[in-house]
């Protein structure tokens, strides 16, 4: 009896120790695409898209980061002033163009490589990922948390915005893991 409650622990500690991969799912009210874009250099407007969704992987033995899927739907976008959101939804065409993805192609010393889709166009980024956390959350869950801040050109993607023709986007968010 005590051999196989040794080889039982054995294996349990082993398992452990060779943690698998684990899939999460984005958690919408826990993760953030901003955006600041400079106003005719006069000001930077501050933007919140509030409809994210998505998924990853995460190896917390590695810290590799991989088959991560992210939507943003672009009407969702919010300035906190509905008339300039107006004209952004106008500039950004959201009605033909109503989401923006990014598929991960990549992953190596903390940088995240993949397709971002915007504006209907598609080109390859590269991307820092710092890890903010991760463990049980009070709701019986697992949760992981990352961030990441970039600078955006819409002209790169065919998206015209004279008055500010760069965008600094900053992604931060948990992801809980899926059962």
């Amino acid at each position: 009896m005590k051999i196989r409650t040794a080889l039982f622990a054995a294996t349990l500690c082993s398992a452990a120790t060779f943690a698998a991969p684990v899939k999460f799912e984005i958690d919408p009210t826990h993760f953030y695409v901003q955006i600041s874009a400079s106003h005719l250099g006069f000001s930077h407007i501050p933007g919140l898209f509030k409809e994210v969704s998505g998924s990853y992987v995460y190896d917390s033995e590695t810290g590799e980061i991989k088959d991560v899927q992210v939507v943003v739907k672009i009407p969702s976008l919010d300035t906190g002033f509905a008339e300039r959101d107006e004209h952004l939804q106008k500039y950004l065409e959201s009605a033909q163009f109503p989401e923006a993805t990014f598929k991960s192609t990549g992953w190596k010393d903390g940088q995240l490589t993949g397709e971002l889709t915007f504006h209907g166009k598609t080109q390859s980024i590269t991307v820092p990922v710092s890890k903010n956390g991760e463990g049980k959350d009070p709701w019986g869950g697992y949760r992981s948390g990352f961030e990441t801040a970039f600078t955006l050109k819409p002209a790169d993607y065919g998206a015209v915005i004279e008055v500010a023709p760069e965008i600094a986007v900053k992604v931060s968010g948990e992801g809980i893991q899926a059962k």
